[in-house]
């Protein structure tokens, strides 16, 4: 058995500026995939060139690009969408949600998509993508890979938390070759998806698929942990989003698997 674990974006955890837990990742990559399958291929993409000796001699990656960060405020600019037409009355830097936005979700699906494709028709019969600080930040819920090495492969495998009204934990997946080169698609669908008006945009802020309506101001609402993808009969009341929420990557990751056919064919794991 061939496996690929594609990695992506920054060597560590941007959002903290802590890149001592790309130590924390590789150990446990280790335990989770290499002590399953010793056949196992790397290949990176990375925003970080200062990293690349470290990475390499870490990895030794079968190919790999490292380059400095794309400014995907202008690639938003050139495919007109507009992060204050969503922001609009909604002062996202003083809340919790203010690295949530176009241009990051952007720069992060890029950068796994750009890893995905060099995987791709190799013969792999497993391809993994997560990030390097992977198991270092998120709950045990969400940052776990639990690789099901002897599972059927023609599946979407993702973690099994209960936001699944929202959408995907979306730190790792795996699946067959041709399951992961549908999903390497969502860096140029949310191009399409992002501008205003768009489908996506309507689903969010009018009727969410498999959700409960919910007080989005009230974190402790447990309407919103009810995952009614997983029920026979489920919740009529579905969810209207205000407007800002449409730039959440767990929300994007579950529309873009509805429209391309792997949100049926996704396993909870």
């Amino acid at each position: 058995m061939r496996i690929a674990v594609c990695l992506h974006g920054y060597y560590g955890t941007v959002s903290t500026g802590d890149f001592s837990t790309s130590k924390g990742g590789k150990q446990h990559i280790e335990e989770q995939v290499l002590s399953k399958c010793k056949n196992v291929d790397f290949y990176v993409h990375c925003w970080q060139p200062e990293f690349k000796q470290e990475i390499i001699n870490n990895y030794n990656p079968k190919q790999s690009v490292f380059e400095e960060q794309i400014d995907f405020k202008k690639i938003c600019l050139k495919n007109k969408i507009y992060q204050n037409y969503f922001d609009e009355l909604f002062q996202r830097e003083k809340t919790m949600y203010k690295n949530a936005n176009i241009y990051r979700i952007l720069s992060f699906y890029y950068s796994r998509c750009e890893s995905i494709k060099m995987a791709l028709d190799k013969g792999y019969d497993w391809i993994i993508t997560t990030r390097f600080d992977i198991s270092q930040r998120g709950g045990d819920e969400v940052n776990q890979i639990r690789f099901l090495v002897d599972q059927e492969r023609d599946y979407l495998y993702t973690t099994e938390w209960n936001q699944k009204n929202a959408g995907y934990g979306d730190m790792w997946f795996y699946g067959s070759n041709e399951i992961m080169k549908e999903y390497s698609k969502i860096y140029k669908a949310a191009l399409s998806d992002f501008k205003p008006l768009s489908k996506y945009e309507k689903a969010v802020t009018t009727s969410w698929p498999d959700s409960n309506y919910f007080d989005v101001h009230n974190f402790s609402d447990t309407r919103q942990f009810t995952n009614e993808v997983d029920k026979k009969e489920k919740s009529k009341s579905l969810m209207k989003f205000p407007k800002w929420r449409v730039t959440d990557s767990h929300l994007y990751h579950k529309w873009f698997c509805i429209q391309n056919d792997l949100y049926k064919i996704t396993r909870w794991v």
